[in-house]
C-alpha cells in the first residue's frame, strides 16, 4: 500500500515535496509509533515494513512463517491483516496523496494449471483495496491497484513466506 507522488505540482516544486515528505513521514511514524505510541499492537507491527521512496511512502504488510495474513484460499485477509489496513487508512487520512496497491505472492514449488500467483495476487490487491474503502479511505484516492504474481520477491528465496504480501 504505497503512496503515490502528487500529480498536481504546479508552484514550487521544491517546497511542495519537502511538505509532502514531512506528511509522508509523520503518516509512518504515526503507523509505526516511532514519534510516540503506535496505533497497533507490537503482533501486528512485525508484519509491517515501510519506506519513504520517490514514490512515496510505502507500507508493505508481510507474512512471517508462524503469521500469515491470508487465510489458505490466498486471498481471504485474517484479522490481523484486517487490523492493519484499517490502521492504515486511518493514520492516511493525514495526507491525500494518490494510492496504490499491489499483490504479491511467494513462488510455488509446483506448476499448478491456470498460474493462479496472478489470480492471487491480483485478489489480494483487490482484498487491501476493498478493506481500505471500508475503513474510510476515499475510494478516488486509489489510482492503481496491481497484482505482480510471484515476479517481486522481497526475499532472496522465491518460495519464502516472507514473499506473501501486499503493499
Amino acid at each position: 500500500i504505497g503512496a503515490m507522488p502528487r500529480l498536481d505540482r504546479d508552484t514550487a516544486p521544491d517546497a511542495d515535496a519537502a511538505a509532502e515528505q514531512a506528511a509522508l513521514r509523520e503518516v509512518e511514524q504515526d503507523l509505526l509509533g516511532t514519534g510516540g505510541e503506535a496505533v497497533l499492537a507490537d503482533d501486528a507491527l512485525r508484519h509491517v515494513v515501510t519506506r519513504l521512496t520517490d514514490e512515496g511512502l510505502v507500507i508493505e504488510i508481510f507474512a512471517l512463517p508462524d503469521a500469515p495474513i491470508f487465510a489458505p484460499d490466498g486471498v481471504t485477509p485474517l484479522p490481523v491483516t484486517r487490523d492493519l489496513v484499517a490502521a492504515i487508512a486511518r493514520v492516511s487520512r493525514m495526507v491525500t496523496n494518490p494510492v496504490a496497491v499491489a499483490g504479491h505472492v511467494a513462488t510455488r514449488p509446483v506448476v499448478e494449471a491456470g498460474a493462479p500467483v496472478w489470480r492471487i495476487s491480483a485478489g489480494r490487491a483487490d482484498a487491501a483495496r476493498t478493506m481500505l474503502e471500508e475503513a474510510g479511505m476515499d475510494a478516488a484516492r486509489i489510482h492503481r491497484m496491481t497484482g505482480h504474481g510471484d515476479r517481486r520477491p522481497a526475499a532472496a528465496a522465491p518460495l519464502s513466506v516472507r514473499n506473501d504480501r501486499i503493499e
